[in-house]
Protein backbone atom coordinates (compact mmCIF):
# COMPACT_ATOMS: atom_id res chain seq x y z
CA UNK A 1 0.00 0.00 0.00
CA UNK A 2 1.30 3.62 -0.82
CA UNK A 3 1.85 6.45 1.40
CA UNK A 4 -1.14 8.50 2.05
CA UNK A 5 -1.02 11.73 1.12
CA UNK A 6 -1.36 15.03 3.13
CA UNK A 7 -4.29 17.15 2.64
CA UNK A 8 -2.98 20.60 0.78
CA UNK A 9 -3.77 23.39 3.83
CA UNK A 10 -4.48 26.40 1.88
CA UNK A 11 -3.69 29.43 4.12
CA UNK A 12 -6.25 31.87 4.63
CA UNK A 13 -5.34 36.00 4.89
CA UNK A 14 -2.37 37.01 6.15
CA UNK A 15 0.89 35.72 8.86
CA UNK A 16 0.18 37.09 11.95
CA UNK A 17 3.56 39.20 11.65
CA UNK A 18 2.60 41.16 8.70
CA UNK A 19 -0.42 42.60 10.36
CA UNK A 20 2.17 43.50 13.39
CA UNK A 21 4.54 45.26 10.88
CA UNK A 22 1.40 46.85 9.09
CA UNK A 23 0.32 48.55 12.23
CA UNK A 24 3.67 49.43 13.38
CA UNK A 25 4.59 50.99 10.16
CA UNK A 26 1.67 52.77 10.20
CA UNK A 27 2.03 54.46 14.08
CA UNK A 28 5.27 55.25 12.88
CA UNK A 29 3.90 56.97 10.03
CA UNK A 30 1.16 58.77 12.02
CA UNK A 31 3.55 60.19 14.83
CA UNK A 32 6.26 61.29 11.74
CA UNK A 33 3.11 63.58 10.60
CA UNK A 34 2.10 64.94 14.20
CA UNK A 35 5.70 65.62 14.99
CA UNK A 36 6.42 67.62 11.74
CA UNK A 37 3.15 69.21 12.88
CA UNK A 38 3.84 70.03 15.78
CA UNK A 39 7.21 71.45 15.27
CA UNK A 40 6.09 74.35 12.83
CA UNK A 41 2.61 75.04 15.40
CA UNK A 42 1.01 75.94 12.53
CA UNK A 43 -2.81 75.55 12.36
CA UNK A 44 -2.77 74.77 8.62
CA UNK A 45 -0.29 72.33 8.48
CA UNK A 46 -1.67 70.25 11.45
CA UNK A 47 -5.18 70.40 9.68
CA UNK A 48 -3.29 69.14 6.49
CA UNK A 49 -1.77 66.69 8.46
CA UNK A 50 -5.25 65.24 10.04
CA UNK A 51 -7.38 64.80 6.56
CA UNK A 52 -4.45 63.20 5.32
CA UNK A 53 -4.50 60.94 8.27
CA UNK A 54 -8.52 60.52 7.53
CA UNK A 55 -8.22 59.95 4.13
CA UNK A 56 -5.76 57.00 4.94
CA UNK A 57 -6.82 55.33 7.72
CA UNK A 58 -10.44 56.43 8.08
CA UNK A 59 -9.88 57.78 12.20
CA UNK A 60 -10.08 60.94 13.21
CA UNK A 61 -13.41 62.07 11.46
CA UNK A 62 -13.77 64.83 13.87
CA UNK A 63 -11.38 67.97 13.88
CA UNK A 64 -11.84 68.77 17.61
CA UNK A 65 -8.21 67.64 19.11
CA UNK A 66 -6.35 67.81 22.63
CA UNK A 67 -3.98 69.88 22.24
CA UNK A 68 -5.25 73.21 20.74
CA UNK A 69 -3.73 75.28 18.00
CA UNK A 70 -6.22 78.05 17.95
CA UNK A 71 -4.13 80.70 19.82
CA UNK A 72 -0.90 81.24 18.51
CA UNK A 73 1.89 80.73 20.97
CA UNK A 74 3.18 84.60 21.29
CA UNK A 75 3.24 87.13 23.83
CA UNK A 76 0.62 89.38 24.28
CA UNK A 77 0.74 93.29 23.86
CA UNK A 78 0.07 94.49 27.40
CA UNK A 79 -0.79 98.09 27.63
CA UNK A 80 -1.04 97.65 31.93
CA UNK A 81 2.40 95.93 31.95
CA UNK A 82 4.00 98.01 29.28
CA UNK A 83 3.27 100.91 31.53
CA UNK A 84 4.22 99.30 35.24
CA UNK A 85 7.83 98.68 33.44
CA UNK A 86 8.05 102.26 32.13
CA UNK A 87 7.76 103.02 35.47
CA UNK A 88 10.37 100.99 36.72
CA UNK A 89 12.86 102.13 34.53
CA UNK A 90 12.08 105.91 35.12
CA UNK A 91 12.12 105.24 39.01
CA UNK A 92 16.05 103.51 38.34
CA UNK A 93 16.80 106.65 36.38
CA UNK A 94 15.51 109.09 38.65
CA UNK A 95 17.59 107.13 41.78
CA UNK A 96 20.66 107.39 39.44
CA UNK A 97 20.22 110.76 38.79
CA UNK A 98 20.19 111.92 42.08
CA UNK A 99 22.95 109.58 43.23
CA UNK A 100 24.92 111.42 40.80
CA UNK A 101 24.32 114.63 42.61
CA UNK A 102 22.98 116.38 39.70
CA UNK A 103 20.73 118.87 42.30
CA UNK A 104 17.90 121.00 40.37
CA UNK A 105 20.30 121.19 37.39
CA UNK A 106 18.12 118.82 36.31
CA UNK A 107 14.43 118.15 36.31
CA UNK A 108 11.70 115.96 34.90
CA UNK A 109 8.79 117.13 33.77
CA UNK A 110 5.40 115.27 32.15
CA UNK A 111 2.65 116.38 29.90
CA UNK A 112 0.58 114.02 27.83
CA UNK A 113 2.56 112.68 25.25
CA UNK A 114 6.28 111.97 27.04
CA UNK A 115 8.81 112.73 29.89
CA UNK A 116 10.96 115.56 29.34
CA UNK A 117 14.38 115.81 31.19
CA UNK A 118 15.32 119.12 31.03
CA UNK A 119 19.34 120.10 31.99
CA UNK A 120 20.40 123.59 32.64
CA UNK A 121 23.37 124.54 30.42
CA UNK A 122 26.54 125.66 32.89
CA UNK A 123 26.03 121.72 34.19
CA UNK A 124 26.68 120.58 30.16
CA UNK A 125 28.70 123.06 28.31
CA UNK A 126 31.35 126.27 29.05
CA UNK A 127 29.76 129.56 28.52
CA UNK A 128 29.29 130.50 25.10
CA UNK A 129 30.68 127.04 23.68
CA UNK A 130 29.56 123.41 22.90
CA UNK A 131 31.93 120.89 24.39
CA UNK A 132 30.26 119.02 26.88
CA UNK A 133 31.65 119.09 30.32
CA UNK A 134 33.59 115.88 32.58
CA UNK A 135 31.18 116.77 34.88
CA UNK A 136 27.68 116.38 32.79
CA UNK A 137 28.92 113.03 31.50
CA UNK A 138 27.47 110.77 34.65
CA UNK A 139 24.55 112.38 33.96
CA UNK A 140 23.99 111.88 30.08
CA UNK A 141 25.45 108.12 30.69
CA UNK A 142 22.29 107.84 33.00
CA UNK A 143 19.63 109.33 30.82
CA UNK A 144 21.43 107.06 27.47
CA UNK A 145 21.30 104.22 29.49
CA UNK A 146 17.22 104.89 30.22
CA UNK A 147 16.40 105.92 26.80
CA UNK A 148 18.07 102.72 25.11
CA UNK A 149 15.55 100.49 27.29
CA UNK A 150 12.37 102.35 26.56
CA UNK A 151 11.20 102.37 23.10
CA UNK A 152 10.25 106.14 21.42
CA UNK A 153 11.20 109.32 19.55
CA UNK A 154 14.01 110.89 21.61
CA UNK A 155 14.10 115.03 20.88
CA UNK A 156 17.04 117.02 21.94
CA UNK A 157 16.18 120.99 22.29
CA UNK A 158 18.52 123.62 22.85
CA UNK A 159 17.55 126.78 24.26
CA UNK A 160 19.33 130.12 24.92
CA UNK A 161 18.38 133.18 26.82
CA UNK A 162 18.10 136.40 25.17
CA UNK A 163 21.68 137.82 25.35
CA UNK A 164 22.84 138.25 21.87
CA UNK A 165 25.84 136.01 20.64
CA UNK A 166 28.27 137.20 17.46
CA UNK A 167 30.82 134.87 16.93
CA UNK A 168 32.55 133.58 13.36
CA UNK A 169 31.24 130.25 14.60
CA UNK A 170 28.03 131.00 15.87
CA UNK A 171 26.71 134.59 14.75
CA UNK A 172 23.43 134.25 16.68
CA UNK A 173 21.67 132.25 19.67
CA UNK A 174 20.46 129.73 16.91
CA UNK A 175 23.44 128.49 16.17
CA UNK A 176 24.87 128.35 19.56
CA UNK A 177 21.48 126.50 20.61
CA UNK A 178 20.90 123.91 17.41
CA UNK A 179 25.04 122.68 18.41
CA UNK A 180 24.65 122.51 21.82
CA UNK A 181 21.72 120.22 20.61
CA UNK A 182 23.66 118.34 18.54
CA UNK A 183 26.54 117.80 20.70
CA UNK A 184 23.91 115.69 22.75
CA UNK A 185 22.40 113.74 20.47
CA UNK A 186 25.80 112.94 19.15
CA UNK A 187 26.85 111.53 22.89
CA UNK A 188 23.80 109.44 22.91
CA UNK A 189 24.77 108.35 19.40
CA UNK A 190 28.07 107.51 20.76
CA UNK A 191 26.49 105.24 23.49
CA UNK A 192 24.91 103.31 20.82
CA UNK A 193 21.27 104.67 20.66
CA UNK A 194 20.26 104.24 17.63
CA UNK A 195 20.19 107.56 15.32
CA UNK A 196 16.92 106.75 13.57
CA UNK A 197 15.45 107.58 16.93
CA UNK A 198 16.81 111.30 17.77
CA UNK A 199 16.24 114.62 16.72
CA UNK A 200 17.83 117.40 17.25
CA UNK A 201 16.69 120.94 17.60
CA UNK A 202 17.67 124.50 18.15
CA UNK A 203 15.25 127.14 19.60
CA UNK A 204 17.70 130.07 20.44
CA UNK A 205 16.13 132.24 22.83
CA UNK A 206 12.30 132.22 21.71
CA UNK A 207 10.65 129.85 23.67
CA UNK A 208 11.90 131.12 27.24
CA UNK A 209 10.67 129.51 30.62
CA UNK A 210 10.98 133.09 33.01
CA UNK A 211 11.58 136.27 32.01
CA UNK A 212 15.32 137.61 30.30
CA UNK A 213 15.60 140.74 32.23
CA UNK A 214 17.35 139.13 35.56
CA UNK A 215 20.07 137.05 35.90
CA UNK A 216 17.93 134.24 37.56
CA UNK A 217 15.22 133.98 34.42
CA UNK A 218 18.28 134.02 31.90
CA UNK A 219 19.96 130.91 33.81
CA UNK A 220 16.43 128.85 33.49
CA UNK A 221 16.22 130.22 29.53
CA UNK A 222 20.06 128.48 29.44
CA UNK A 223 19.43 124.56 28.81
CA UNK A 224 18.91 121.56 26.67
CA UNK A 225 15.97 119.35 27.07
CA UNK A 226 15.49 115.86 26.02
CA UNK A 227 12.03 114.71 25.27
CA UNK A 228 10.78 111.20 25.22
CA UNK A 229 7.51 110.38 23.33
CA UNK A 230 5.40 107.97 25.48
CA UNK A 231 1.80 107.46 24.06
CA UNK A 232 0.45 105.02 27.10
CA UNK A 233 1.33 106.96 30.39
CA UNK A 234 -0.88 110.02 31.14
CA UNK A 235 0.97 111.89 33.88
CA UNK A 236 0.10 115.34 35.43
CA UNK A 237 2.03 118.48 33.92
CA UNK A 238 4.07 119.98 36.65
CA UNK A 239 7.68 119.67 37.12
CA UNK A 240 9.33 117.73 39.67
CA UNK A 241 12.89 118.56 40.88
CA UNK A 242 15.48 115.79 41.43
CA UNK A 243 17.06 116.84 44.51
CA UNK A 244 15.78 118.66 47.58
CA UNK A 245 15.94 122.24 47.10
CA UNK A 246 17.17 124.81 49.49
CA UNK A 247 14.97 127.91 50.50
CA UNK A 248 16.97 131.27 51.50
CA UNK A 249 17.99 130.38 55.20
CA UNK A 250 19.48 127.61 53.58
CA UNK A 251 17.17 125.15 55.22
CA UNK A 252 16.99 121.92 53.47
CA UNK A 253 13.08 121.42 52.21
CA UNK A 254 11.36 117.95 51.96
CA UNK A 255 11.73 116.49 48.85
CA UNK A 256 8.78 115.55 46.61
CA UNK A 257 7.12 112.39 46.36
CA UNK A 258 8.94 110.49 44.24
CA UNK A 259 7.59 111.44 40.37
CA UNK A 260 6.88 107.34 39.42
CA UNK A 261 4.53 107.10 42.87
CA UNK A 262 2.68 109.83 41.49
CA UNK A 263 2.39 108.26 38.35
CA UNK A 264 1.24 105.39 39.63
CA UNK A 265 -1.85 106.74 41.39
CA UNK A 266 -2.94 107.74 37.87
CA UNK A 267 -3.45 104.36 36.55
Amino acid sequence: MGKKKRPVVIKQGLDGWVMTYGDMMSLLLTFFVLIVSFSSMQEAKFKDAALSLRRAFGVMRLPESVIEFNDPLMPKYDTQEQVEQFLLELEAAEAALLNADAGEAVQMEYDAQGVRFRIDAPLLFPAGETQINGDAQPVLDILAGFLQRVPGEVRVEGHSDATPISTSRYPSNWELSAARAGAVARYFQGKEMSPERIAATGFGEFHPLAENDTPQGRARNRRVEIFLQVDKVKPPQDKIPLSEALDRTGATAPRPTPVTDRLRSLQ
